[in-house]
């Protein structure tokens, strides 16, 4: 036997020790099968059944009635590796290590293995020696209990035989094998979905960003409006550029420029002919002249030069055959011109008038010493020409630097803060006609010596050979023993409003540039970079990245280590620790990361929160704010304009951009790129005027919204009142151009209002295939405070567009949807979307919908959780739905702010455990209630991440958007009084 006592034993023996007979166990008294190891009488042989302590220690056996004795029977000890009555327990003991005859094991358990005596198997999620090692992102968080491989495969986003590394960057889902889309930053889409956190690159779209910009549209968030290609043909989606050229009657790239005066045409190569002059000479599409024929001159172009009925006398042939040949010559060398001309800005995003030089005001200062003053300076001619700034030209692309305008006599002209409105108005009519000849009156090319920058030594230093440092003005750095050409950097210093060099303006570095870039960080003592480019743009290098995304990384002397990343949604704010010589410094680096190359931002609410965060960091430091795009002078040149003028408005009540331009372009070449930029400038100037302060910090909100709500003096409306009368004024309604997907034929029926529509540009595009549906649903995107895409806001489904719904949820891996309006039965518009039985499945094409729970205990806040499962797919997950009931059918405003204030927390809460991508939220036309939900949500979320509320800012940023969001001053005031009672209530 292997057991000491021999209680297992189930031998065959079956006489006493002392030799008798066994009697058989049946019949016994006190003696039933369950007491033997087998179950059954064992006829007569030897047990130990326990029954008497006499005999309890060995078998034994009946040898007369009531007499036991004894069995001979030899105990043996149980073989290696095994243990325990009947030897039946395997040892699992460190490095193959034996256990003793209880199981225990001197060193310890092997992997896997756990217990006393080592024979517990590791609980699901652990393995290794005493199961101390958590299993990595298994697939059902189970790996082998004694290695941790993931025997089943990882869940998505790892990868790896443990499943511990998560996929690299670039690549996402299940064994990593599906590519990150076209995110905005490289390679930062989520590691398990493939959403790109932080939007996607110009050009593309979705929240994998994979989808190309559809036509007509391009750019960042696909909103901007392509330009009037041949043939209606698509432009680029990422530039916008029209590849065939443009429709009769507009120019440039990107054919959004109608023909300058004086010509028409494909592509404006057509002269006008001799036209009456006029605002209009000739029609830009046809040649017809607008205002008639000069005297002689007959047609529609008037191009035919009249004949007289009568005879002419042979003087009078001879003039008029010279006056026709001189015609002639003219019209060829207008013509050839003209393509020179073209030939030379094809790649201008702007072009404005003809090439004079403008009439420039009396009594203007004299030309700057500094500056180029004679027209073969250098002996080079320089170009008089006074059309829009072109586009930089990459290194290694263009000759020479192109000396031009060397208009350098000081112009102005100064508007008050209260006629702002009334003089942008005035300008952008006829086509922005005023700015475009405001414009022009600027200074453009190279308008100092830049003899540093032209070196030999220096020229690989310039991202752009046209844009390139000044003399006078550009940054000296400290000379690197042996090279005598290290002091020169591509940067410029301007002056800010009354304050010299308060600003560095600087290219993107290039590779050539990156350790001089942070010398010169270094020595200036800058303490605030502001970015304004990234890194790559449409497929075309912009700058190089010069920091660590974490860590550390060494520049030349400096060491640079990444201590914190905020994101937000227009931007990121990055915390550097520098390093040289054991001293350190922090330097904040501000990144704008949704302003297209040589484009203005759709609106510039998101810069003037972004300039604000600039402003306040370190607001005493005497030291220049380092900015830089990738040229370092279009988008530059308006962050610099709009902190200049803001200045000037707080302190004079008037803005001169013109004379901040000008003054910025005679220390660094062609700041403010185009039409565009300038005009943007001009809106975002208007936007911080009219609306003043409106943020305030948490500390102080009850004390100023109580202020607010009372009447001004002057205009007898509260400041609450004078806020939604300015927003009013400065949100315009969407173009109905942006419409096109919701006004075709195809989409009318799918939308339940027929003007509350979404603009292509911001509207979620559905992928999954279902009978009798596209991709088209009355649905728009819009922004958190750090997420771009943090809600998705729709109607309640129409009967028609049930499937939609689902497939918006299943597509945008939206997880939870919020329902502010009321199901009304006798409403046959309106579609329940979700099965009311437990158990019930629904399906709309390959999506299948179940009922898992409901609770409608809360009278405020119905609960119900749902299953959304792709059939072919195998793929499910829950969706989370929150019907807020305190919202009666007729009213502007629920019932009460502590109601809204209870379904966004329990939204919230629901979030912070489960929810993944962005809320859906839904009333009956997509826009009263969700818009007022949205707005409270964001301004909530800011107040939590900077402790600061501005429902101003918020409600203007999700009206571009959907302009029937917030639509008058009762919800807008609202929202300050749900900000009230939830601060009241923490």
């Amino acid at each position: 036997m292997y057991d000491s006592r021999g209680i297992t034993y189930t031998g065959s023996v079956a006489k006493s020790k002392t030799g008798k007979p066994c009697l058989k166990w049946e019949g016994q008294r006190g003696v039933r099968p369950d007491m033997f190891p087998d179950g059954i009488y064992p006829e007569n042989y030897c047990r130990n059944i326990n029954m008497s302590a006499d005999y309890a220690a060995n078998p034994w056996c009946m040898v007369a009635s009531s007499k036991y004795e004894d069995c001979n029977i030899t105990s043996c000890d149980c073989p290696e590796y095994w243990f325990g009555i009947g030897c039946k327990y395997e040892c699992h003991c460190k490095k193959d290590d034996k256990c003793d005859i209880n199981g225990v094991c001197k060193s310890g358990c092997a992997a896997g293995w756990t217990g006393n005596n080592c024979q517990k198997r590791c609980k699901s999620g652990t393995y290794g020696h005493s199961c101390h090692s958590s299993c990595g992102k298994c697939k059902n968080n189970s790996c082998n209990p004694e290695t941790g491989i993931c025997e089943q495969h990882c869940i998505a986003g790892y990868t790896g035989n443990y499943c511990t590394k998560q996929c690299p960057n670039g690549q996402y889902g299940r064994n990593c094998n599906l590519r990150c889309g076209n995110c905005r930053l490289d390679n930062s889409c989520n590691k398990k979905t493939g959403y790109c956190k932080y939007g996607c690159k110009p050009g593309f779209m979705g929240p994998t960003c994979k989808t190309k910009c559809a036509n007509p549209h391009y750019g960042h968030n696909c909103s901007y409006p392509c330009g009037y290609c041949l043939k209606g043909t698509s432009c680029h989606h990422a530039n916008g550029i029209c590849p065939h050229g443009c429709e009769s009657g507009y120019m440039g790239e990107k054919c959004r420029t109608v023909c300058e005066y004086g010509f028409y045409g494909q592509n404006c190569n057509m002269t006008c002919g001799w036209c009456v002059k006029g605002k209009e000479e000739c029609h830009v599409v046809t040649g017809k002249c607008v205002n008639g024929c000069q005297k002689g001159y007959e047609g529609t172009t008037c191009a035919k030069a009249v004949v007289p009925t009568k005879k002419m006398s042979t003087t009078g042939a001879v003039v008029a055959a010279l006056i026709a040949s001189i015609v002639v010559v003219l019209v060829t060398f207008l013509v050839f011109h003209r393509y020179r001309r073209n030939q030379k800005v094809k790649h201008s995003s702007f072009r404005a008038g003809p090439d004079v030089v403008p009439d420039i005001p009396e009594g203007s200062k004299e030309t700057d010493p500094f500056l180029i003053g004679s027209p073969h300076e250098n002996g080079r001619h320089i170009l008089p020409t006074t059309h829009s700034s072109p586009e930089p030209s990459e290194n290694g692309e263009t000759d020479e630097p192109l000396y031009m305008n060397v208009n350098t006599k000081k112009m102005n002209s100064p508007v008050k803060i209260e006629d702002l409105y009334n003089y942008i108005q005035t300008n952008k009519a006829n086509n922005n006609s005023g700015f475009k000849k405001e414009f022009k009156q600027l200074p453009e090319g190279l308008l100092a010596m830049c003899t540093t920058a032209q070196r030999e030594e220096n020229k690989e230093k310039n991202r752009y050979k046209d844009i390139i440092a000044y003399d006078h003005s550009r940054v000296h750095l400290d000379l690197v023993p042996g090279d005598p050409y290290s002091d020169y950097v591509n940067a410029s210093y301007l002056d800010g409003y009354k304050r010299e060099k308060a600003y560095v303006a600087s290219q993107g570095p290039n590779k050539p540039m990156l350790k001089d870039f942070w010398r010169m960080v270094w020595q200036k003592n800058i303490c605030k970079i502001v970015m304004l480019t990234d890194t790559v743009e449409a497929s075309k290098k912009k700058c190089e990245k010069y920091w660590p995304d974490s860590g550390v990384e060494k520049y030349g002397e400096i060491v640079v280590e990444n201590i914190d990343n905020a994101h937000f949604t227009d931007y990121i704010i990055r915390t550097f620790k520098l390093n040289r010589n054991e001293n350190t410094r922090i330097v904040k680096h501000f990144h704008f990361i949704t302003w297209s190359d040589h484009g203005a931002p759709m609106h510039p609410t998101s810069l003037l929160i972004f300039k604000r965060k600039v402003k306040l960091y370190n607001p005493n430091s005497l030291d220049p704010i380092l900015v830089h795009c990738s040229a370092g002078s279009g988008r530059t040149g308006c962050f610099v304009a709009l902190d200049y003028c803001m200045e000037q408005a707080k302190s004079e009540g008037i803005v001169d951009v013109l004379g901040c331009v000008q003054l910025m372009r005679t220390n660094r070449v062609n700041m403010i790129q185009n039409i565009d930029q300038y005009i943007f400038v001009y809106d975002a100037l208007l936007e911080a005027t009219m609306a003043g302060e409106t943020t305030i910090p948490r500390s102080m909100f009850n004390e100023t919204y109580q202020k607010w709500c009372l009447p001004n003096k002057d205009s007898f409306l509260s400041n609450i009142e004078d806020q939604f009368k300015v927003l009013y004024q400065l949100c315009q309604p969407v173009p109905r151009d942006e419409y096109r997907a919701a006004l075709e034929s195809e989409n009318l029926s799918k939308n339940r209002f027929k003007n509350i529509l979404p603009a292509n540009r911001c509207r979620p595009y559905l992928y999954t295939m279902a009978d009798d549906c596209n991709d088209y649903i009355n649905a728009v995107f819009l922004p958190g405070y750090t997420r771009q895409i943090a809600y998705i806001v729709t109607q309640m489904p129409l009967p028609k567009t049930l499937a939609d719904f689902w497939r918006l949820l299943y597509d945008h891996q939206s997880d939870t949807v919020v329902m502010l309006n009321d199901y009304d039965r006798n409403d046959k518009t309106c579609a329940l979307y979700w099965p009311e039985e437990y158990g019930y499945t629904v399906e709309h094409g390959p999506l299948s919908i179940q009922l898992l729970s409901s609770s409608e205990i809360d009278p405020i806040v119905a609960v119900r959780v749902f299953q959304l499962r792709h059939v072919s797919k195998g793929e499910e997950r829950a969706i989370k739905q929150f019907q807020f009931n305190a919202w009666p059918g007729m009213q502007k405003l629920p019932n009460t702010a502590a109601s809204i204030i209870r379904l966004y927390n329990q939204v919230q809460e629901w979030l912070s455990q489960n929810g993944k991508g962005p809320i859906t939220v839904h009333c009956m036309d997509g826009a009263r209630r969700s818009g007022l939900f949205c707005a409270i949500s964001a301004v909530i979320e800011r107040m939590k991440v900077d402790r600061e509320v501005d429902v101003f800012q918020t409600v203007k940023q999700i009206r571009v958007n959907r302009y029937q969001f917030i639509e008058d001053v009762e919800q807008y005031d609202f929202c300050y009084k749900v900000i009230q009672q939830y601060l009241n209530s923490q």
